[in-house]
């Protein structure tokens, strides 16, 4: 049974479908309420939206499709879930770690209680704080409880005798009937309210223990409560509160620039931000090492990104707060709320706050979000796969460590300048920026421009050849470039020219220009390149037309001398008159011929505004 005929008979109710390639490898799962429509909408709708040409590209690997009936389209969500995080693949999102972060454990049944560290929440009547991201949170703040408040820390009291800790004044010695339970249960209250958020509440307590240990003349007593006071205030300093009323939230802020996105995790726990986590994709790589979650991203842009996050995330026994606040709102956000609350076993709201406090908590998610994903966009790492790309797609006999840039900016021909930028792995060198005036082009001549501005450079025998010569502009500016570099006799020095409007990459031996696609970090390397030369050829020449008055400016136009200029000064009046005339003005009252008056009036209103 071939592909197509496979599809049609695909049953038209909910469950899940896994694509395969010709070597039986799972390319990608996904759900749907209808399965014939859903995997036939693959082979006849090719519109993909967001990320079309990965996806595009799924789909001409796909050799076979399996799929598993479930009884609604909630059970189907599960099940996608759990196959996803199991078998890994391809084409999906992938959590590729199965790390649970840690709570700690009190059991209350226990008539001598100790704190444990759980991975996971077991449903044995004890009660679970936490989760703590990252661990280290965990660890301080057992440390702190285990200096503060002297509860037992062996695992079994039964049969053992006074310890090291009784000695150090950190257990009252339970084994040995040294405390009684009531003793022992009001030190685990104190323990239980920290482990809430409500430390104020424990050290107000402290407070008046103190205060009676000291009027008691208790002084011995009374310095060890005011010890315990002091680490309880010193480890809650640095815990910022979020909520006045104490309440349990996750927040998902997520940022994206081209194919790369990124989600930061704020974990909030009695009102408290307790821990955060990070998560980074991108589209068109595989999972890389060092990275918890990075894979490819699925149809759906942001909110599909957020809904498989949200999905695999909250697998197994992890904590689900009763309300997760998102910056965007996940793909199938009921659903997702609908399978969460039966994990979760209570109501589960997922938001997307407009304003207010939550709306706030939100907003620092993603400002964390983007302070992550813009120091992965400028890591070395990243600089130096965005250099593979561009020498991948360029056919380029190197990698370009080294790439210089030049523009030309210019106004109707008139101070004409010339930038030339370099930059070496990834960042600029600004201390080998050159610029340059164009001294034998007379008019709007950008390709002569080029030209004189490359046959310059490579006339400095002393400065290093780049891996890569780009020009901003289109055929023109390069085959200009073309002509440079074989008058220098350098004609294997690799050359490129990028064009603004299409943002098309023009190489000397392709007849057709090459696109690179969008969001790749080596199409933003050559954006880079070419809008910080544009930026400093930009700023030479206003700093050229700043420092010139309108009476030189005048003599930079071709055609207007010093005859010429004193007669428009006679007739116009003043320079306020001039710089306001209109090219039909300065044609009819000045006298000067189209193309001139036209040159002269461009420039003129250049110099006003600067």
């Amino acid at each position: 049974m071939d592909l197509q005929e496979k599809i049609r008979g695909l049953p038209d109710a909910p469950g899940v479908y896994l694509f395969k390639d010709a070597r039986g490898d799972l390319l990608y799962i996904g759900k749907a309420l209808s399965l014939r429509k859903r995997v036939q909408s693959y082979f006849t709708d090719r519109d993909f939206g967001y990320d079309a040409e990965r996806l595009g590209a799924m789909v001409g690997q796909i050799a076979d499709v399996e799929f598993l009936l479930t009884a609604n389209e909630l059970e189907a969500l599960i099940l996608e879930s759990n196959l996803i995080k199991q078998r890994g693949p391809r084409y999906n999102i992938v959590l590729r770690d199965d790390k649970h972060y840690p709570f700690i454990r009190l059991d209350l049944k226990d008539p001598f209680p100790a704190l444990q560290v759980s991975r996971r929440i077991k449903n044995d009547g004890a009660l679970y704080f936490g989760p703590y991201v990252p661990a280290g949170t965990m660890w301080d703040l057992l440390a702190l409880l285990n200096r503060t408040f002297p509860l037992r820390t062996c695992r079994n009291i039964a049969g053992r005798t006074l310890c090291l800790e009784y000695h150090l004044g950190r257990c009252l010695g339970p084994c040995e009937g040294l405390v009684t339970q009531s003793e022992y249960a009001e030190i685990v209250q104190k323990v239980r309210l920290v482990l809430e958020g409500k430390d104020q509440e424990v050290i107000q307590q402290l407070e008046r223990q103190m205060h009676e240990a000291a009027e008691r003349l208790q002084y011995e007593r009374a310095a060890k409560l005011r010890n315990q006071i002091a680490s309880l205030r010193h480890a809650t300093e640095n815990q910022r509160v979020i909520s006045a009323r104490g309440e349990d939230q996750d927040v998902f802020g997520l940022v994206q620039e081209g194919n790369e996105l990124h989600i930061q995790l704020l974990v909030v726990r009695g009102g408290r931000l307790i821990g955060q986590d990070s998560f980074a994709f991108e589209a068109g790589t595989q999972p890389t090492s060092g990275h918890r979650p990075v894979g490819w991203v699925p149809p759906g842009g942001a909110a599909g990104v957020l809904g498989s996050l949200l999905a695999q995330y909250y697998l197994g026994a992890r904590h689900i707060p009763k309300t997760i606040l998102t910056s965007h709102l996940p793909a199938e956000a009921d659903l997702l709320a609908s399978m969460l609350s039966a994990r979760a076993r209570h109501p589960v709201e997922i938001r997307v706050p407009e304003r207010g406090p939550k709306a706030h908590l939100v907003e620092m998610a993603v400002g964390n979000a983007r302070a992550l994903l813009a120091q992965s966009l400028t890591s070395s790492a990243a600089r130096q796969r965005a250099m593979l790309e561009v020498q991948h797609a360029l056919g380029l006999p190197r990698l370009p460590r080294r790439i210089e840039c030049t523009d030309i900016s210019n106004i109707s021909g008139v101070l004409a300048v010339g930038s030339l930028i370099t930059f070496v792995d990834g960042q600029p060198r600004r201390q080998e920026y050159k610029r340059f005036r164009i001294r034998t082009v007379l008019g709007a001549d950008d390709y002569a421009m080029v030209r004189e501005v490359l046959g310059r450079r490579f006339g400095k025998k002393d400065w290093p050849l780049p891996d890569l010569l780009l020009i901003d502009g289109g055929r023109g500016q390069l085959n200009a470039g073309i002509l440079a570099a074989k008058e220098a006799g350098l004609t294997d020095l690799p050359l490129a020219s990028l064009a603004k409007e299409e943002e098309l990459v023009f190489r000397p031996d392709a007849p057709e220009p090459i696109r690179l696609p969008d969001g790749s970090r080596g199409k933003h390397l050559l954006q880079q390149v070419r809008d910080e030369t544009h930026r400093f050829a930009l700023m030479y020449h206003r700093s050229l037309r700043g420092k010139s008055g309108l009476r030189s400016v005048l003599d930079e136009v071709p055609g207007i001398g010093a005859r010429r200029k004193r007669l428009l000064l006679q007739r116009f009046g003043s320079l306020k008159r001039l710089r306001a005339a209109s090219v039909e003005e300065l044609r009819t009252v000045g006298g000067l011929p189209q193309p001139v008056a036209e040159a002269a009036h461009h420039l003129l209103s250049s110099v006003a505004r600067e």
